[in-house]
């Protein structure tokens, strides 16, 4: 009887661990993504970069929408990585050729749309960086092949 009970117990336990692990995964349609990335300061406007990207389903999130690479002749720590099922946020320290500090966060209003911000601070190659960057994500299509 009480091994049929610590039997029930750990089907419970792994249940809701499954459930929980299943309510984090990000609520973000797979397909072709349009990213629109805005850069400077106020008073100083830099033209909008617009750029394109396949998603697929069991793609990882931090490179697909924080666009979070580690470059290999960089030495990176993550930081304060949490992710929901609606939004991600970060804190990328790298040293090295660049020493930077990029936090983050966006948040997915729908599963076709997110919005975010990335703070860069730092010096690359000697020369200080202090910017701001403003992202909006839209899911466009359906992918039609992986080169997509």
């Amino acid at each position: 009887m009480v091994k049929r009970a610590l039997w029930i117990v750990i089907a419970m336990v792994s249940l809701t661990a499954a459930k929980d692990i299943k309510a984090e995964e990000l609520a973000a349609l797979p397909g072709l993504w349009k990213t629109t990335i805005k850069t400077g300061t106020t008073g100083n406007a830099v033209p909008s970069q617009v750029s394109w990207r396949c998603v697929a389903e069991d793609a990882d999130p931090w490179i697909s929408y924080a666009r979070l690479p580690v470059l290999p002749h960089e030495s990176c720590e993550r930081k304060d990585f949490v992710r929901t099922s609606t939004s991600l946020t970060w804190r990328l320290d790298c040293t090295g050729e660049f020493e930077v500090i990029n936090e983050g966060s966006i948040i997915f209003d729908s599963a076709q749309h997110y919005t975010g911000t990335v703070k860069l601070t730092g010096t690359l190659m000697g020369y200080p960086i202090d910017d701001t960057l403003r992202l909006e994500g839209e899911h466009r299509a359906a992918c039609t092949s992986p080169a997509d």
